[in-house]
């Protein structure tokens, strides 16, 4: 409640800052007529106007002072008004310079500030305001360069650990965003190699239990009689060796997130124990009667058509419908051949730095080769091809010798022995590669030790081995 006793020209434009600052009771007393009418339309219906006043206001909570009335702002009065209120604290705008600040200061809890104070706090918060914007626009351009160099990087394809500039990759990656934060059970299907257990870090880090267990499962890895414990856990007694009470998976993943890899690999009684959990939130230990509520997230992942699995009858059409709220289909590596340069480096600097070589890139024959495969393996296989041929390249570039035989073989328009049909074995190539780099450098030794990434006595060795030291 801000109360107004008088009129002051800088009345106008308190109230227009108190209003934008979210106030809306006002009272103004005396002078009403002289109230400003567009100050009064913006304030209709928060602005109790009276022309006169005898006694403070005991709602007020904040005074504006202006020379007139001033004489119920008494020592008494004020001090009444602060016992009314359970001693709420009274703030007093004093722009008439008749009150006595020094005893209204005395009373407890209440604060008063003359023209020349408000005058002065104006002034500092200017200048304040000021060193903020210079310090704000300064954060503002840091945003913006730091902006500018992640689009024109390839850091922006990057996604919790995964890469992808495609749209397909764009709408995996967006999806994950939208979905992390909520609750729902997500099915992730997809080709083996996909990427599937990489989506579900990401929905798991990304959402409200990131704090919490992330545990995995393969449903297909564990035999179908020990399926159940691993899932719910047992009591003792309840098999053969089974010596202890345990804890399972669910459990020890209370209010985190469960992933069920290879989902389609469930067995039909464990389906309905899982359907039941989805629906209830609740599960028992093989050999226990006692329900145990459990607050768990669960995502799923099948590399099968789950839909054909239902029409035959190999898995229950409840618990699919329960599966696939959402659904996340992971595309293959042969739909989004685009991405493979990106995940080609991605990989480099990964295996570089793991088995410290200082490769950076791929020969053009050799990134042809890698574009035009098949990838049944999906990035799995990717992956793997880049960690051998990073451990078996000489220099800074993985050349086509580097890769697998089945990929040099595939390579459009390859090595001339390829060509011919004629194979080189490996000490053929190291030494072709040698002497091409030596020629290519104009056999100055330290230039090519550097681009081989070996040392000199290393250099000497080979030279010495295959006869080129003349």
């Amino acid at each position: 409640n801000i109360h107004i006793i008088g009129r002051h020209p800088m009345v106008q434009p308190i109230l227009q800052e108190l209003y934008r600052a979210g106030c809306r009771k006002f009272g103004f007393w005396g002078n009403a007529g002289e109230v400003d009418e567009a100050l009064s339309q913006q304030l209709n219906g928060f602005l109790r106007i009276t022309d006169s006043l005898t006694e403070l206001p005991e709602e007020a909570d904040i005074l504006v002072a202006c020379p007139s009335q001033t004489h119920i702002f008494s020592e008494e009065t004020i001090r009444k008004r602060i016992k009314r209120r359970s001693k709420a604290p009274l703030l007093i705008f004093d722009y008439s310079n008749s009150l006595d600040h020094k005893r209204l200061k005395k009373i407890s809890n209440c604060y008063i500030y003359s023209e020349q104070d408000i005058e002065k706090l104006i002034d500092f918060n200017k200048t304040e305001r000021r060193e903020s914007a210079r310090i704000i626009d300064r954060w503002i351009g840091e945003e913006i360069e730091a902006f500018y160099e992640w689009v024109n990087s390839e850091d922006r394809y990057c996604f919790a650990g995964m890469v992808g500039a495609t749209p397909e990759m764009q709408r995996v990656f967006e999806m994950i965003s939208r979905i992390s934060r909520t609750n729902i059970t997500v099915l992730i299907d997809g080709e083996s190699g996909t990427g599937k257990e990489m989506v579900a870090k990401a929905i798991h880090a990304f959402s409200n239990r990131s704090e919490k267990p992330f545990k995995v499962i393969n449903c297909g890895a564990i035999p179908e009689n020990l399926l159940e414990s691993e899932l719910f856990g047992h009591d003792r007694g309840a098999f053969t060796g089974a010596v202890a009470q345990k804890d399972g998976l669910f459990k020890t993943a209370a209010n985190g997130t469960v992933f069920l890899d290879e989902i389609a690999e469930l067995p039909q009684q464990l389906q309905v124990k899982l359907l039941r959990f989805l629906q209830e939130g609740e599960i028992k230990r093989v050999g226990s009667t006692e329900t145990i509520k459990i607050d768990v997230r669960v995502l799923a992942a099948t590399n099968k058509k789950l839909s054909e699995m239902v029409e035959s009858g190999q898995f229950r059409s409840d618990l699919f419908y329960r599966l696939n709220v959402i659904q996340l289909t992971m595309p293959p590596l042969r739909e989004r051949r685009k991405d493979i340069p990106l995940l080609i480096k991605h990989f480099i600097k990964k295996y570089a730095a793991k088995l410290q070589k200082e490769i950076s890139d791929v020969s053009p024959e050799t990134l042809s080769a890698l574009e035009n495969h098949s990838w049944p393996g999906n990035i799995r296989e990717l992956e793997n091809t880049i960690e051998r041929s990073v451990a078996l390249a000489f220099g800074k570039v993985i050349s086509l010798y580097d890769l697998p035989p089945n990929l040099q073989q595939a390579a459009p328009n390859g090595a001339d022995s390829l060509k011919t049909g004629q194979r080189l074995t490996l000490k053929e190539l190291e030494k072709k590669y040698i002497l091409e780099s030596l020629e290519a450098f104009d056999w100055d030794y330290d230039q090519v030790c550097k681009e081989l990434a070996i040392g000199r006595t290393t250099l000497w060795r080979k030279l010495k081995e295959y006869n080129l030291e003349n």
